[in-house]
């Protein structure tokens, strides 16, 4: 099995190994969907019913190199990112409170900022809009 295989199955085992625990957080990998968003112009719509319900999702994006992270935080405001390590292009995974990188061990906080590198630049991010009953990110905008 290659290292990406190992890492990309080893959630699915951590989270049966953990399915008894009173509350897991973010960091349950196994825990975070994968969702194909609705096209929209100059961005991906996803239903909102979904993303509240989980939390956070990876939107399989059209035209990116990676997934998008989209999260809810705590203030209800909804964060997307570009799941793609500025170091050198891994997929980095929610841990706790944390995106982690597979590859070197940088770490990012859940709004993208670098927490421990050796990547140096934050996490790409788009802006969301709730428009009724989705929320929308924009790509059109570009990332910052």
């Amino acid at each position: 099995m290659r290292r990406r295989e190992f890492v990309q199955r080893l959630p699915v085992v951590a989270s049966g190994v953990f399915a008894g625990a009173a509350s897991l957080s973010l960091g349950a990998c196994a825990g975070v969907p994968y969702l194909t968003p609705t096209p929209r112009p100059g961005g991906l719509a996803v239903d909102a019913a979904t993303l509240e319900g989980s939390g956070a999702a990876f939107l399989r994006a059209p035209d990116l190199p990676r997934p998008i992270f989209l999260r809810l935080g705590d203030d209800g405001e909804a964060i997307a990112l570009l799941a793609s390590c500025t170091h050198r292009g891994c997929q980095p995974e929610p841990v706790g409170d944390r995106l982690v990188c597979p590859c070197h061990g940088s770490e990012f906080d859940l709004g993208g900022a670098v927490l421990q590198g050796p990547a140096d630049r934050p996490l790409t991010r788009y802006p969301v809009t709730r428009e009724g009953d989705q929320y929308v990110v924009l790509l059109e905008r570009g990332g910052a």
